[in-house]
């Protein structure tokens, strides 16, 4: 876990900062299926710069209040220069695997692509569960489905890296949105729904692929790429993906209540 809070604190400048959209519309697209209230208390676990957090904090309004925690200083600091101005907005370091708060302290719990990256998601969903008031909601988010030119480039990049790590073994819960459901139920919820958005993400060439990628959790692959191969990786890149360089990555949603 800690090489994980490691890379993205290294990430978090360049994070959703390369000109691809990408997290921010799927936070959008999550907060929207949380059916927000205005005045609700919200926690955002593994906020990162903000893509839940933000609009989380626009649909509860000032009669609201959010929170945002997450383990990275670098995604805390963003997170909270971006908040500037929202007084209904905290953010501060805190553990998405099991945050430190009272039972019953928020209506809403959001953690938008962080699930995975959790020793024990299924523990975290309990978690998040405790925390909630009665009638309270989980809305989480997890990958579907990649554009193959994704883990297409991560192999070709993967040539060019010293000791590059292995991918990454998820929990069998995000093997499919009957799996993601079910494990949100478990988890003490009355019921589930699951829902799927698609983000298209647009690149001006290789380049901006190999920046992108470094500008996330694929950092943890990037940085192992000695500066004297990255012209040779992003030669190699431009040469064995297909163009145009549109990647439409599926995204699946589940709201618990």
């Amino acid at each position: 876990m800690s090489a994980i809070i490691e890379v993205f604190d290294e990430a978090a400048e360049a994070y959703e900062n390369v000109g691809v959209p990408f997290f921010k519309p799927i936070g959008e697209a999550l907060v929207a299926a949380a059916r927000v209230v205005p005045g609700e208390r919200a926690l955002d676990a593994g906020c990162g710069t903000g893509a839940v957090l933000l609009p989380l904090a626009e649909a509860v309004g000032l009669a609201g209040q959010v929170t945002g925690i997450d383990l990275a200083p670098g995604m805390v600091a963003r997170a909270a220069a971006a908040a500037t101005g929202l007084p209904q907005v905290t953010v501060r370091l805190g553990d998405a695997q099991a945050p430190d708060f009272p039972d019953g302290s928020f209506d809403l719990v959001t953690s938008g692509l962080v699930l995975f990256f959790l020793p024990d998601p299924p523990a975290a969903l309990t978690a998040y569960r405790k925390l909630l008031k009665p009638g309270g909601r989980v809305a989480v988010s997890s990958f579907a489905r990649y554009d193959p030119r994704y883990p297409q480039a991560m192999r070709v990049l993967s040539g060019f890296a010293d000791d590059p790590p292995p991918p990454r073994t998820l929990h069998p819960m995000f093997e499919s949105a009957e799996s993601l459901r079910s494990a949100v139920v478990a988890a003490g919820f009355a019921a589930a729904t699951v829902s799927e958005v698609a983000v298209r993400s647009d690149f001006r060439d290789a380049a901006h692929v190999y920046e992108w990628i470094g500008s996330h959790g694929g950092r943890q692959l990037i940085s192992r790429i000695p500066p004297d191969r990255r012209a040779a990786a992003i030669a190699t890149l431009a040469s064995e993906l297909e163009h145009p360089l549109e990647f439409e990555t599926h995204i699946r949603i589940v709201v618990g209540a």
